[in-house]
């Protein structure tokens, strides 16, 4: 009936739907959304559908069960909207964090091209001495009985190391001493 008087375009028809089925929509929206703004915003869709498609459901026989079919269609429209938000911000997240990964593994091999060339620049002796110590993990004294020098050379040699590498290196050397430190097992 009042349905029908919509139809008609008499304005209390409307007033009238809304009055009776507004807060049972209300409550079905709220039960599936647990947001009360985004329970009302979809009863408003619902019914602003509703009047302007008013002359396109001209065979709605049941009044309810159009409007609360529209209300679950639109729901699922906000809940499948959602699900699709997630995952976009999931992936992109996953995406931010393997280009992050991927970064940082080019500027650690960028950063030991750079050692690598900074040892090879060392004089010889030098350079011994310090992969020895560094690389190997051989205590001074050992260094020394391996290279038959002196401890006190030894100590000499990986000053000079050190000094040099930093010089070479210039604004990565602390970068890359650390790196050095950390490489001591890997090489």
């Amino acid at each position: 009936m009042l349905f029908r008087l919509l139809l008609e375009g008499r304005e209390e028809a409307f007033e009238a739907i809304y009055d009776e089925y507004a807060l049972p929509l209300l409550n079905a929206a709220y039960k599936r959304l647990r947001s009360k703004e985004e329970a009302k915003e979809v009863v408003q869709e619902v019914f602003i559908s509703l009047y302007l498609k008013k002359n396109d459901i001209r065979h709605a026989g049941n009044l309810a069960g159009y409007l609360f079919t529209a209300l679950r269609n639109r729901i699922l429209d906000i809940i499948r909207t959602d699900l699709i938000h997630t995952t976009h911000h999931h992936q992109l997240g996953l995406l931010q964090e393997k280009h992050a990964d991927m970064e940082n593994q080019l500027e650690q091999k960028e950063l030991e091209t750079m050692l690598h060339k900074a040892i090879g620049l060392l004089p010889d002796k030098c350079r011994e001495a310090f992969l020895l110590s560094r690389y190997e993990g051989l205590s001074h004294k050992e260094v020394a009985q391996q290279l038959n020098i002196s401890v006190n050379t030894v100590e000499k040699h990986i000053g000079k190391a050190l000094r040099l590498l930093r010089m070479q290196l210039g604004g990565n050397g602390m970068l890359l001493l650390l790196l050095l430190l950390g490489f001591r097992q890997g090489l």
